[in-house]
């Protein structure tokens, strides 16, 4: 039985690798834009811009992100002449995180935080890309790390009301378990099986003698 718990935890061992955390810097001087595209550790992100209504996530044609050189990400959506932040006072603004492979997210930090600043947090479950909380507070120095596990592809962080005004200065995520191609892990998965096999050969061999 040891040898058989062996190889099924040599193949999970050889199946599943945790990375480290990556940080993405949203900082720059790229001034306006539909979108911002970022790459980091193999990661690939891609930003742009949404709006919250009562019918969920939208896009406009007409906003756009700013990227401000100390304070990262900011928006300003149509109609809105004078922001350069995510805010609620035009329209309920969001930035959109899509990331090229799944991720755990572990921490966004924001620019530009006054003491009554709050965001919204999207997450796309695979069915719908919707809004999970509103109204979490910033905390003084910027940097909120999530306590609960999200992973996948997309989220969004952005404001609802006339006080709240902000920018995203990162982001941090760690890539999920990747899985090795399957030709790598049968030979392990196939010793495990063979193993399972005999032993049950070996068993009813011993129950037909003693009948």
């Amino acid at each position: 039985m040891k040898i058989i718990l062996t190889a099924i935890v040599a193949l999970g061992l050889t199946v599943a690798n945790a990375g480290a955390s990556t940080v993405f810097d949203l900082r720059g001087d790229g001034k306006w834009a539909q979108t911002y595209k970022f790459s980091a550790d193999g990661i690939n992100l891609t930003t742009s811009t949404g709006r919250q209504n009562g019918s969920g996530v939208t896009t406009t044609k007409g906003d756009n992100l700013y990227q401000w050189r100390n304070h990262g990400l900011g928006m300003k959506s149509s109609g809105d002449d004078k922001s350069k932040e995510i805010d609620g006072k035009n329209a309920n603004e969001l930035v959109q995180f899509y990331f090229d492979q799944a991720v755990e997210l572990v921490s966004i930090t924001f620019g530009k935080v006054d003491s009554n600043d709050d965001f919204d947090f999207y997450f796309d479950d695979g069915r719908t890309f919707r809004e999970q909380a509103d109204d979490i507070d910033i905390p003084g120095k910027g940097k909120y790390l999530f306590s609960s596990l999200w992973i996948g592809n997309l989220f969004g962080f952005g404001a609802d009301g006339h006080n709240d005004n902000f920018t995203i200065k990162s982001i941090e995520v760690v890539a999920t378990i990747t899985a090795v191609p399957l030709p790598a892990a049968l030979p392990l998965y196939g010793g495990g099986l063979a193993i399972l096999g005999y032993l049950g050969w070996r068993k009813r061999r011993r129950a037909a003698i003693n009948a």
